[in-house]
């Protein structure tokens, strides 16, 4: 039997925009219930889900941080763990973008439209894997960009 607390999934880029409006913009949960056409409830659940990440991502600090900042830490802290881990591999695919644009050759596939093996030579695997990333670091990206450390950015696609 493994030890240890089992790894706490990443949040959606979805989950950390609404996450964002609630503590960096002080918008209700009532308010942002609508705009992402959710319930009250799943929004105070995705809030306890999402600060959860951001307490196990963002050590302790000595001057203290308020909840914007410390999403927005660890937003920047997952960005460049991604980036730095899996740079090359996405560039193998042209990028985030690139890989990101993968997402619709796996889709028709998937549908039928057509053949994978006859559209490229790399494993379905491997594409998913990169579009996976290439998603994620999307949503990430999404919010930094909304967010106070926007101007320390690289890009989306860099």
């Amino acid at each position: 039997m493994a030890g240890g607390r089992p790894k706490r999934p990443q949040p959606s880029g979805r989950d950390l925009e609404l996450y964002h409006e609630l503590v960096c913009e002080g918008r209700l949960q009532t308010e942002v219930a609508v705009r992402f056409r959710v319930s009250q409830a799943r929004v105070a659940q995705i809030r306890r889900d999402v600060a959860a990440w951001v307490e196990g991502s963002v050590p302790p600090h000595r001057v203290p941080l308020a909840e914007g900042q410390r999403l927005h830490l660890a937003i920047a802290a997952r960005r460049a763990e991604l980036l730095r881990r899996y740079r090359d591999y996405l560039d193998e695919f042209g990028g985030q973008r690139g890989a990101e644009g993968f997402g619709h050759l796996l889709a028709a596939a998937d549908a039928g439209i057509v053949e994978l093996k006859a559209a490229t030579r790399v494993p379905r695997d491997y594409i998913a894997s990169a579009v996976a990333m290439a998603r994620e670091l999307a949503g990430l990206t999404r919010v930094a960009l909304r967010g106070p450390l926007a101007q320390v950015l690289d890009g989306p696609g860099k």
